[in-house]
């Protein structure tokens, strides 16, 4: 049985979905930022817990989970973080695919 098959109706296009979702409010679009604010900063100095996504030259991506005491994860700057490494597979997922796109 195809996919046509099985449902009725399908969305086909951005905006047959926003004709049924909607558009977000303004203070929403403006929640994404390009730079860690206080906000930001007090939030992750109290995060036990995150997920580094990473993406290859190939658009491979990656999302690694990490984890320590809350403040494991240091704030340098409003474009930077320091996340340390661990001892775990040796994979080393997240590096070979940030050392890919340099």
């Amino acid at each position: 049985m195809g996919v046509t098959q099985r449902f009725s109706q399908t969305i086909e296009s951005e905006e047959e979905l926003r004709t049924i979702v909607g558009f977000p409010s303004t203070i929403v679009k403006n929640k994404v930022i390009t730079y860690v604010d206080d906000h930001c900063s007090n939030f992750i100095s109290k995060s036990p817990f995150l997920v580094i996504s990473t993406a290859d030259e190939a658009g491979y991506c990656d999302a690694s989970p990490r984890g320590d005491m809350p403040g494991f994860v240091l704030v340098l700057d409003e474009k930077h973080l320091i996340i340390p490494e661990r001892p775990g597979n040796r994979r080393i997922d997240s590096m070979r695919n940030i050392l890919s796109r340099m």
